[in-house]
């Protein structure tokens, strides 16, 4: 083989391996991931193993508080922050049931160990791994199975485990995010123009005036929560005595949640 035909053969290898790479970080990472969008919405979650309550407000789970409201598209795609219990703070668009739990060291929807995949958005790719938080939730039995439900204290509904883990929560709640919106709305402003994202703190804009009291429906748009979800991991299927309890006991809104 002549110099030339080394050097175009030498090529057209690197090429076909960078398109297999490609490929492959594809084939392992879910579409929100690969492409990351920006997001901020809420989920309220609460996950039962064998019966415990898995308190998402313990230190293990818990990262810094972000400073205020930005437009800027975050590291790191789902936080828990402000020592809350069930807030699964969403950064990333596309997120999932199954991606909150591979976060936190339950990978339930395949993959790359470790990490909830690669993004595709710049260069290099190699460098674009996007690794999970940790390895923080309690080890999952042998035998479990995940009850999944949906609903507020007025009522709930048995969901499909499969559906919570891969679809993303606009659709497996079938509700619309307020990021993202073209159209004027005053709940999605206030989200981000008030920049009291946490309990103590309140920069609203000076004169600006809100209502004294809000209802639930009000507080959902300004805290933009897609759902509220209630997850067991065990062998049985829990009573609905239990699933209601958990919904009886929602943390929550505050009247303000911008800063994350």
């Amino acid at each position: 083989m002549t110099g030339k035909k080394t050097v175009i053969f030498s090529i057209v290898m690197f090429l076909a391996a960078l398109a297999l790479l490609v490929a492959y970080m594809r084939v392992v990472t879910p579409s929100g991931i690969q492409n990351p969008r920006l997001e901020h919405a809420h989920v309220r979650m609460q996950l039962f193993v064998d019966g415990q309550s898995v308190d998402f407000a313990d230190e293990k789970f818990q990262r810094p508080t972000p400073a205020g409201c930005t437009d800027a598209l975050p590291e790191e795609p789902i936080h828990f922050h402000d020592r809350k219990n069930q807030f699964v703070h969403l950064h990333w668009k596309g997120m999932s049931g199954g991606l909150v739990l591979k976060n936190y060291g339950w990978n339930l929807i395949g993959g790359k160990t470790g990490l909830l995949g690669y993004r595709m958005d710049r260069l290099p790719l190699i460098q674009n791994r996007v690794p999970i938080y940790g390895d923080v939730l309690p080890k999952l039995s042998e035998d479990a199975e995940l009850w999944v439900y949906s609903g507020d204290k007025n009522g709930f509904v048995r969901r499909e485990a499969h559906d919570f883990l891969f679809k993303d929560f606009e659709t497996f709640f079938n509700a619309k995010s307020a990021v993202g919106t073209t159209e004027p709305d005053f709940w999605r402003d206030m989200l981000f123009a008030r920049g009291a994202a946490h309990e103590g703190h309140d920069h609203a804009a000076e004169g600006a005036t809100q209502p004294k009291t809000k209802t639930e429906a009000e507080l959902s748009r300004i805290n933009n929560l897609l759902g509220n979800v209630v997850v067991f991991a065990q062998k049985n299927k829990p009573a609905d005595v239990q699933v209601k309890d958990a919904f009886n006991r929602l943390e929550p809104l505050s009247e303000s949640t911008c800063g994350g």
